[in-house]
């Protein structure tokens, strides 16, 4: 089997549904985008491809679906600049390129529509349901991220930033050998967006030890809400991509304004926030903690503050919990809704089709 890499490119964020779709599609050379209805068997065939590569030997990402533990939206084959993906809602891909770069295969056209019609009525509701729920659970994460950002001001209130700055500062002397300087580096600056774990109906999910299987160095950063780990992040970002290494950038699932993990590729280093709800302690020999509550905050402000602390995120947590109630609740409503597609399909043709694209790929290894 080839290496295989597993993170999201969309996630069910505060901010409803974020793509980084078009980012992980960049520069590759041919897009196969699939088309078709729920249960059109997308995921199927994404998974298939994938299987019949990586048993050649080759190098896969997967992209996973932040809004079904179970499918996925997306592979991509690093090596041969080739991707398939889901282009249907909510991470709505177009070709760019059509016919030269990009291939759409419509499943749709397996799909016996006379059948879907006896069912309209059902499926109209299903889908605007389903839609709703959606919705439901954007505005409680909306709103989760406001009672977050109360705890963060708590917090701020004892911070340390130029101790914040100290920290920082000397973990890029860590991390950056003084030696090479930026002609000395051949290697290709190549800067990635992605998100490490996402939101789903059964709660969080991340990939932090899928991801940093080849860095030999992780440092693993603590600290309250407020304690500048993405700041920290940010800057050591800068710092490789100013020194020409390529960088991989991986956004807070819930927050896509920040930064939770960091790796550089070239240095073997993967710098990652390590607190709830991806929770992530040292298990590594090489793991080193990086503690910004301890460095960088007056301790006291759990003391004084201790209250306003609890009852704030006792808050956060139920709505964070309510979020996933309705994320779950919508992938219920879901499965409601591909059971009238699937009936409806020619799955002995998409088994072909699937085959097809895979023929098609392996050939280009060859």
């Amino acid at each position: 089997m080839g290496n295989v890499k597993n993170y999201y490119a969309g996630s069910n964020s505060s901010f409803g549904f974020y793509s980084l779709y078009e980012e992980a599609v960049q520069g590759l050379e041919h897009l196969y985008i699939l088309k078709g209805g729920p249960g059109t068997g997308k995921s199927t065939l994404i998974r298939h491809v994938g299987n019949a590569l990586a048993e050649k030997g080759e190098a896969i990402e997967i992209l996973h679906c932040s809004s079904d533990n179970g499918s996925l939206d997306g592979v991509i084959f690093p090596s041969l600049k080739v991707g398939i993906v889901d282009g249907t809602a909510p991470h709505v891909i177009d070709p760019k390129y059509p016919g030269v770069v990009d291939c759409i295969v419509n499943l749709g056209d397996f799909r016996d529509d006379a059948m879907l019609r006896e069912h309209k009525e059902e499926i109209v509701e299903l889908t605007d349901k389903i839609e709703e729920t959606f919705s439901k659970a954007y505005e409680t994460f909306a709103e989760a991220r406001n009672v977050h950002d109360d705890l963060e001001a708590i917090y701020l209130r004892a911070m340390d930033f130029r101790e914040a700055h100290q920290v920082t500062e000397e973990l890029i002397e860590k991390i950056f050998p003084e030696t090479k300087a930026n002609a000395e580096i051949e290697q290709e600056l190549t800067i990635k967006h992605r998100f490490f774990g996402a939101a789903t109906p059964k709660g969080p999910v991340h990939f932090y030890n899928n991801l940093t299987e080849e860095a030999g160095k992780r440092y693993i950063v603590k600290g309250r809400a407020g304690s500048g780990k993405s700041t920290m992040m940010k800057k050591i970002g800068t710092h490789a991509e100013t020194h020409g290494y390529g960088v991989e950038y991986y956004y807070c699932a819930f927050d896509p304004e920040s930064i939770d993990m960091v790796i550089i590729p070239g240095l073997e280093t993967a710098i990652l926030d390590g607190t709830d709800p991806h929770e992530f302690d040292p298990n590594r020999e090489n793991d080193e903690v990086v503690d910004m509550f301890i460095r960088c905050m007056d301790p006291s402000i759990e003391v004084e503050m201790a209250d306003a602390i609890h009852e704030t995120e006792t808050s956060y947590k139920h709505l964070m919990k309510q979020g996933t109630r309705f994320l779950s609740e919508a992938k219920k409503l879901h499965d409601t809704l591909e059971k009238y597609y699937v009936e409806a399909m020619d799955f002995q043709s998409i088994n072909r089709k699937s085959r097809e694209v895979a023929v098609e790929l392996i050939n280009l290894i060859k």
